[in-house]
């Protein structure tokens, strides 16, 4: 067991030193979600929509910049392994597949949790929103959902990664599968933002729960499939 933690921790390291080196789904990840954010900030001032309705539309506008531009920057995600062959160097020194997968779930997890607080920061300033009083909500919400979203965008990768439509084919397949992700976490930024606070008793963490265990459930045991087919 240890050797099978030390092996994990390894992936991770190199799975983080992919990202930092080359740095594409970094940028392409940030630079979207600031480029996006600031239109939609934008358009909303354009628009002269009142101060009460654009606190209401918030939570809306936060989760889909943030569900569109993970899935269109995690097109780079598997791309160096898949050019380098390195899955097949990898299974073949004894690495399970499941190691693979969940290395790549905490790092992208990372990247996504890290993409969620830049993207709260940049469309509360364009906005016009204060959410200081509910960051810990809101950074907490985001974790839940960068890791429920890493667990599916990396076995959607891996499935749409041969192909030449991989561009195409990974928001295609992620984003119907992450409805319920998306409604989840629009009506606990909702409860946050007009509330002040996760209202008691709600349901929405557990559907956010559930989603995030099943992902995982699916990539644990089917990931090592994917990458060998």
């Amino acid at each position: 067991m240890a050797r099978w933690f030390s092996v994990l921790t390894l992936l991770i390291r190199k799975e983080a030193a992919i990202e930092l080196r080359g740095k594409e789904c970094l940028t392409l990840l940030f630079c979207t979600t600031v480029v996006v954010a600031a239109l939609i900030g934008a358009g909303v001032s354009s628009a002269v929509i009142d101060a009460t309705t654009t606190k209401k539309i918030y939570p809306m506008l936060v989760w889909v910049v943030f569900l569109l531009t993970t899935t269109t920057a995690s097109v780079r995600a598997s791309e160096a392994e898949l050019e380098g062959r390195g899955f097949e160097g990898l299974l073949l020194a004894g690495v399970s597949g499941t190691q693979i997968y969940l290395s790549k779930v905490l790092v992208t997890a990372v990247l996504f949790f890290t993409n969620w607080a830049l993207l709260l920061m940049v469309t509360s300033a364009a906005l016009d929103q204060s959410i200081r009083a509910v960051i810990g909500e809101l950074l907490l919400i985001g974790a839940g959902a960068a890791l429920t979203l890493a667990t599916l965008i990396v076995l959607i990768s891996g499935v749409a990664g041969t192909s030449r439509l991989r561009g195409v084919l990974l928001p295609l397949l992620t984003l119907p599968l992450l409805f319920p992700l998306f409604l989840a976490g629009v009506e606990l930024t909702t409860e946050c933002i007009l509330y002040g606070a996760i209202v008691p008793g709600s349901v929405w963490p557990g559907v956010m729960l559930v989603s995030g265990a099943a992902f995982l459930l699916v990539g644990v045991n089917g990931y090592e499939v994917v990458v060998r087919g």
